[in-house]
């Protein structure tokens, strides 16, 4: 788990990066119905794996949930790098969001 100081770089490098305005609240927890068809049902958790995030993918820890128009997952294979980008998740395909 990130400390609130990294977690504050990591949401700010975020912001700079795609250039957006994200949210500084703290979200422990999305669940998520996605409209991809192959994707089946998600409880993405901070500190948890998560499998789906991308067809045929194989299970990622989550480091870190962030809001800004949609929801943005980070995984250490997605977004906690300069070079790539987080997982994005639609807010109409966010059925819940459990704040830490």
């Amino acid at each position: 788990m990130l400390s609130n100081e990294e977690l504050e770089n990591l949401r700010l490098s975020l912001e700079e990066r795609l250039k957006v305005k994200i949210r500084a609240k703290r979200i422990k927890a999305i669940r998520v119905n996605s409209s991809f068809h192959w994707q089946p049902p998600l409880f993405i958790s901070v500190g948890g794996l998560c499998a789906n995030l991308e067809k045929d993918s194989p299970p990622e820890d989550i480091i870190a949930i962030f809001e800004h128009a949609s929801f943005v997952v980070v995984t250490p294979q997605r977004g906690l790098e300069d070079n790539t980008l987080p997982y994005f998740f639609a807010r109409q395909d966010v059925k819940e969001v459990i704040e830490a």
